[in-house]
């Protein structure tokens, strides 16, 4: 419920009229609103609308890192430009994009052939940007140490504000029966990076990654084509990243069920091969408690407008794979490791 009162609520930013729909040279006969976007039926197609809420000089790594990509993988959402030749048009105080509709079904991770079909295509994605120009903008390389040990001191504070608390919620109480457990996984992941090759391999085996690699942003075809969509929050990072992404959206769907991180490796193994060291800096991200850490800044950092019980529902959901988890990280140690 809480995802779709916040996209009505960035959906009553657009500004939707003729005026910037000429800037994109279509005539839109239909608007329909889809998440945090509007599908546009024109006399070119279905388009999709977004308002993009980052910088332009964002958006343009964006534009040409997928222009780059596109060469070797066809399979990345197209932007249309606008009547000026430019990928955006400025209107109203806003920023918007015009992208192609990719026809195809949502990628189901509880199906192996679908979840199969996404890691091969993942690796494809990955060697398409070979050779892609490092910036300062969305670079991401060198600096897991610095953002887990970052991560670490949040989550002490975090345990720090529910201690003082006099009167402690629920979500209070569960999260400080499990903080210390996860703190310590933390540190772990943390030891694992720098006792890895992270930094040697930040110096040649960086990729576009995705960073968001939801079922909803992989799309299958009519002819089982796989396309990735929304790289808002793609950037220049190791491929691992988005493996452990991969990993952890579909071991959850399936019941931590270990088989699917062998699928997912193998299927991506078939285009690009990764070693024991890759593999090391895979456990290391995947040892992190990514849920947890986020569950808890949102709590106490009062970044989510949900209420008490959802919060505390969502911690408790958390909570309860504690030990499937566990055994997912010490199956993948003993069987890749």
């Amino acid at each position: 419920m809480e995802y779709r009162f916040r996209d009505k609520v960035y959906l009553s930013n657009y500004m939707l009229d003729t005026d910037l729909f000429d800037k994109f040279d279509f005539l839109v006969e239909d608007a329909t609103p889809i998440r945090s976007v509007f599908i546009l039926k024109t006399n070119d197609g279905l388009k999709i609308l977004k308002k993009i809420d980052y910088s332009k000089d964002e958006l343009l790594f964006i534009y040409e890192s997928l222009n780059h990509i596109r060469k070797n993988y066809p399979y990345v959402v197209n932007f249309k430009k606008s009547i000026d030749g430019s990928p955006f048009v400025e209107y109203q105080g806003g920023t918007y994009v015009v992208l192609d509709l990719i026809e195809g079904r949502e990628c189901v991770f509880e199906n192996p052939v679908d979840l199969l079909g996404a890691s091969r295509a993942l690796s494809k994605l990955h060697n398409a940007s070979s050779g892609i120009q490092v910036k300062n903008i969305r670079n991401n390389l060198f600096v897991m140490g610095d953002k887990i040990t970052k991560k670490i001191k949040e989550l002490e504070m975090c345990k720090e504000f529910a201690t003082l608390h006099v009167n402690k919620s629920d979500f209070d109480r569960l999260f400080l029966e499990y903080v210390d457990y996860y703190i310590e996984e933390a540190k772990e992941s943390l030891k694992i990076l720098e006792a890895s090759e992270y930094k040697v391999l930040c110096e040649t085996d960086y990729v576009l990654c995705h960073h968001d690699l939801a079922h909803h942003n992989i799309l299958v075809d009519n002819e089982d084509n796989y396309y990735f969509v929304d790289f808002d929050y793609c950037m220049i990072d190791l491929p691992y990243h988005d493996l452990c992404n991969l990993i952890t959206k579909a071991i959850k769907h399936n019941m931590w069920n270990s088989d699917m991180v062998d699928l997912i490796i193998n299927g991506y193994s078939e285009n690009r091969s990764i070693t024991t060291r890759e593999l090391n800096i895979l456990y290391a991200y995947l040892m992190f408690p990514q849920d947890f850490y986020d569950i808890a800044i949102s709590y106490y950092m009062k970044t989510r407008g949900w209420d008490e019980d959802e919060f505390f529902e969502k911690l408790k959901r958390k909570a309860e794979y504690k030990d499937d988890r566990k055994r997912f990280l010490e199956d993948f140690n003993g069987c890749h490791l």
